[in-house]
């Protein structure tokens, strides 16, 4: 969905950690999001337990009515006459679909009150029906049939759509000249045509069929089977989804468009025709990025499988909001950044061919696509920028990945519950199983014969990872998922006489324990080693066997697997001949507007004068600490940014010839 991206940099510069006993030395791994704000005093501790979180979700109940939920729709036709003089619409609707044992009194659709039903029929025959409190009631035969029944219903109607949620039906322009778009996610399908308007049913096919004037092109889902001209003026487009769809992913987008085209070559070699439909100023403007698109599939499909519309199309049609909308086949984009392009073209696996049950689940949703936003950047730039996108993404605040009251489109669109903390999950649960089995769970989870296609919960992806790896993973998806916070770590170390490395992990926040295997590595002087300990208390103690040499630091989870604070407790004696300053990571990070700089210089380094200078990123001197700082041991600096502008900076320390520096960033 929309996406609006602050870049955060957040570097910890060079740490290497010696000296003599230093007591209680806090280093907080502060990945962002303004940890100090946040009051998290006022919860009781409470260990993850499987038994009441499991509870909060089952007690909810469905948006769905009695009624609703006793139908099953296959197919929907949907017919659109647009009138862009009166901004008004006239349709036809055919909604066919199945009854089972359990039979209503009415079949119900949800659509807006707003809107004028004309006439309903019944297998063709004028029926009977109701419109109230946003709902059509066309009650069904006296008889029943035991076994169950199909029903087709076509609904004609007319009317201006309300515009609900993030715009549902619009009647826009651009450069002065009409376009129209849609966007129904989360309840919005309901404001324009009558269906029944929720993503656990998803129809097996549906057909768009729409007039506009003859200047206009107008885009839908899966294929164009038709373009007439009606004689009149005006034109019909006749597009036709094969693959089941859900309400909120039908779309329609109409303007005099510039239209282009490219090609993705699949994993089998079959073709795929790639559609752009763009506002003619803007041509120029998105073509570069446009073209990476085949490029974001072909490592998409590596990973998560082959796409899953082949046979079809993939494209974008500009509309006229910020951000984007996952359209199936054919996404909206109201931008062209490739962290948009990337995150809309993942919700074609994540969203469009499997989507969530309900809303409480849309993390499934919105927390994938974000993770495919990190794995472009990991395919295009490198590892070490995927690392960079998940600092700049972390949330460390309070709330539900778990959407517990999914009413309106700013309770499920949490920015950063239901995209960063979701994305966070995702990345966490690659750790956890590593990447041969995460990617292999993926592929499985995209292609499982009950799921692909199909809507599900939080429950049916756990049970696949489970399957998958062969782990228990119980206490992740309930800690991460129906919880909430993070995780606050401090870490003890010490080396016993027998040569034995010992490493004390404490859980130090008041909301809940959790369970997570946790990297160590330890730097040694000739030596690196790494260690992985599976840590799920209040205070755990391991043994990591004798080591080879002293260690001058050890650091708890270095590839940033976790989303969590960690306070380093103690620093061991300095190694021989090898005493060594070191620059401590700046806490808060992101700042606004002091921040703490912390730094070492050992006792046989006392004799130099250390100074901290403060850089823009272009290389101008802003601010000069020193050089009258203190000097042997372990001393702490504050810097007040109360004037400058928000961006990122550097901190140097120099002491002599010898040159230390690390990346901050002021937030305002």
């Amino acid at each position: 969905m929309f996406l609006f991206h602050i870049l955060l940099f957040l570097i910890l510069g060079h740490v290497f950690r010696s000296g003599i006993m230093i007591h209680r030395v806090f280093i907080l791994f502060s990945h962002c999001i303004f940890l100090i704000a946040q009051n998290l005093t006022d919860k009781p501790l409470e260990i993850c337990s499987a038994h009441n979180s499991s509870a909060r979700w089952l007690s909810l109940a469905s948006t769905l009515t009695e009624a609703q939920e006793k139908i099953d729709v296959s197919y929907y036709r949907i017919n659109i006459d647009i009138d862009l003089e009166i901004e008004q619409i006239s349709g036809a609707v055919v909604v066919n679909g199945f009854v089972g044992i359990d039979q209503p009194d009415s079949i119900q659709l949800d659509f807006s009150d707003q809107m004028v039903v004309d006439s309903v029929k019944y297998y063709g025959e004028e029926w009977p029906f109701e419109h109230l409190n946003d709902k059509i009631n066309i009650p069904v035969p006296d008889a029943t049939i035991p076994e169950g029944y199909d029903f087709s219903i076509e609904v004609f109607y007319h009317g201006e759509p309300p515009s609900t949620g993030f715009g549902s039906f619009n009647f826009d322009e651009h450069m002065n000249i009409d376009h129209v778009w849609t966007l129904s996610e989360p309840y919005g399908s309901r404001d324009w045509w009558p269906c029944k308007d929720d993503p656990s049913d998803k129809a097996d096919s549906a057909d768009i069929i729409i007039i506009v004037p003859n200047d206009q092109i107008a885009v839908s889902n899966g294929v164009l089977v038709d373009e007439e001209d009606m004689g009149d003026g005006r034109k019909k487009y006749h597009w036709s989804e094969r693959y089941p769809i859900c309400t909120y992913l039908v779309s329609i987008a109409s303007y005099p468009y510039t239209v282009w085209y490219d090609e993705y070559i699949g994993l089998n070699g079959d073709t795929l025709p790639l559609e752009y439909y763009v506002y003619p100023d803007h041509y120029d403007l998105v073509y570069d990025n446009y073209l990476l698109t085949k490029n974001m599939m072909e490592v998409f499909a590596d990973k998560f499988g082959e796409y899953p519309f082949m046979g079809e199309k993939y494209g974008h049609a500009e509309f006229g909001r910020g951000g984007g909308m996952e359209h199936q086949t054919i996404t909206s984009l109201g931008g062209f950044s490739q962290w948009l392009i990337a995150h809309e073209l993942g919700h074609q696996w994540w969203g469009d061919l499997i989507t969530c049950a309900s809303f409480h689940h849309i993390w499934l949703n919105e927390g994938f696509a974000r993770f495919s936003e990190a794995l472009w950047e990991e395919a295009y730039n490198g590892e070490e920028a995927y690392k960079n996108y998940w600092l700049s993404h972390s949330y460390y605040g309070a709330g539900t990945v778990y959407v517990e009251e999914p009413n309106t489109a700013s309770q499920i669109f949490n920015g950063n519950l239901t995209y960063n903390k979701a994305g966070w999950v995702v990345h966490m649960l690659r750790g956890v199983m590593g990447d041969s089995l995460f990617f292999e769970t993926l592929k499985s989870y995209g292609s499982n014969d009950s799921l692909a296609y199909s809507a599900v919960t939080t429950e049916d992806f756990q049970l696949v990872c489970e399957d998958i790896s062969g782990l228990d993973l119980e206490d992740f998806f309930q800690q991460w998922i129906y919880n909430d916070y993070y995780p606050r770590y401090a870490l003890y170390w010490e080396m016993q006489d027998t040569g034995e490395l010992i490493v004390k992990i404490e859980q130090t926040q008041n909301w809940q324990y959790f369970h997570m295997p946790i990297d160590l590595q330890v730097f040694l002087p000739n030596d690196t080693l790494l260690f992985r300990v599976d840590n799920d208390g209040e205070s755990q103690e391991y043994n990591l066997g004798v080591i080879a040499g002293e260690p001058y630091t050890i650091w708890l989870d270095p590839e940033n697997w976790i989303l969590k604070e960690v306070e380093y407790m103690s620093v061991t004696s300095p190694l021989p001949g090898q005493a060594q300053i070191t620059l401590f990571p700046a806490y808060p990070n992101p700042f606004n507007p002091q921040t703490s700089i912390g730094y070492f210089i050992p006792e046989q380094l006392g004799q130099l004068k250390p100074t901290i200078k403060i850089f823009d990123v272009r290389g101008n001197l802003v601010d000069q600490i020193g050089p009258t700082l203190p000097v042997a041991g372990y001393n702490q600096i504050a810097w007040n940014a109360t004037g400058q502008g928000s961006g990122v900076y550097f901190i140097q320390l120099s002491a002599n010839d010898l040159y230390y520096s690390q990346k901050i960033q002021l937030l305002k």
